[in-house]
């Protein structure tokens, strides 16, 4: 015969569980719920990568030119100013491995592709790369579908709040709350009002401007530019190995961030340039970190082009790619 204090106990214990359940149900529905909400406000705030996915959605099949960079790539190349289609996949921080990444997770999505553009801005081949950790991978996951983070992931890696909450409850607070002047960005993803910096603080005075602190990377990190120079050589290669054109570009610096540059830094930058022009074929150069044609109006800050400046560059790219495809 069954134990009737047993049989209580185990009704008990089981009425226990319930009750926990019903309180975690409680707790933490309303959590999901709010969670929820934010999620999809931070979605409904304009961002240049989902611009740049509906773009690459309608004219990924008519693409030829696929450019890849840090935020001096990401302001300073304008695709409405390429003849031929192209597309800005850079943004602030990326680095070499995110970029090869987007490539191969992407490559078949542009069967014309013909070019692609790198960067090699002064310092980049001694700054480390970006680890499975960085914020932007969830990011690349649900806009672009491809996984940079190094691991198997779930649905929760697309999640955009839990990425970046400081960065994005300032977004947030910014679009729904405050009266401030929007990003306008284009088709292409590009941000058309983007001329807020140091520059324009300043009135675009160039005598006020030399008398201010630059931020500019010196160290040196020969460890760190020995892998990242051998991993460049593997994205060339990768490129020439499915019939693709190289360019590495440089984009313009204003004179007194050039001054300041380490000399090392720059002799070990130019050195790998030197090694693939030597090396291989159809990987071609161009350096605009001198060029005069940029004025003061042109750039943000030191290193970092406007609007203006960037349709200024860009057509200079355009003007390269053409020559090149002579």
């Amino acid at each position: 015969m069954p134990d009737p204090k047993k049989n209580l106990s185990i009704f008990s214990f089981k009425k226990n569980q319930l009750r926990f359940l019903l309180l975690c149900c409680v707790f933490f529905i309303p959590v999901i719920m709010a969670y929820g909400i934010i999620e999809i406000a931070v979605t409904k705030v304009p961002n240049n990568f989902s611009i740049i996915k509906d773009y690459m959605d309608d004219e990924s099949f008519n693409i030829e030119t696929v450019v890849f960079g840090s935020s001096q790539i990401q302001s300073g190349v304008n695709p409405v100013f390429l003849d031929k289609p192209a597309i800005n996949l850079s943004s602030r921080g990326q680095h070499h491995n995110i970029d090869f990444t987007l490539l191969k997770g992407m490559i078949d999505r542009f069967p014309n592709l013909k070019t692609v553009v790198f960067e090699a801005s002064y310092g980049h081949f001694e700054l480390l790369h970006r680890s499975r950790y960085f914020w932007k991978n969830s990011l690349f996951l649900k806009y672009y579908h491809v996984n940079t983070f190094g691991r198997s992931v779930t649905p929760i890696d697309s999640l955009l709040f839990k990425s970046h909450p400081g960065l994005f409850s300032e977004k947030l607070i910014t679009y729904y709350l405050r009266d401030t002047l929007p990003d306008v960005y284009n088709k292409y993803g590009f941000d058309l009002n983007h001329y807020e910096g140091k520059f324009r603080k300043l009135n675009y005075d160039s005598t006020a401007i030399i008398k201010k602190p630059v931020k500019i990377y010196k160290r040196e990190d020969h460890k760190t530019f020995s892998y990242n120079s051998n991993y460049f050589y593997k994205m060339i290669e990768y490129c020439l190995k499915t019939n693709l054109k190289v360019v590495v570009l440089s984009p313009p610096t204003f004179p007194n961030y050039n001054e300041l540059r380490n000399p090392n830094v720059l002799r070990r930058r130019d050195s790998i340039l030197d090694y693939v022009d030597t090396t291989y074929e159809n990987v071609y150069f161009l350096n605009t970190e001198k060029d005069s044609d940029f004025k003061v109006e042109d750039f943000r800050n030191e290193n970092h082009l406007n609007p203006d400046g960037a349709e200024k560059l860009t057509k200079k790219l355009n003007s390269f790619l053409k020559e090149i495809d002579k």
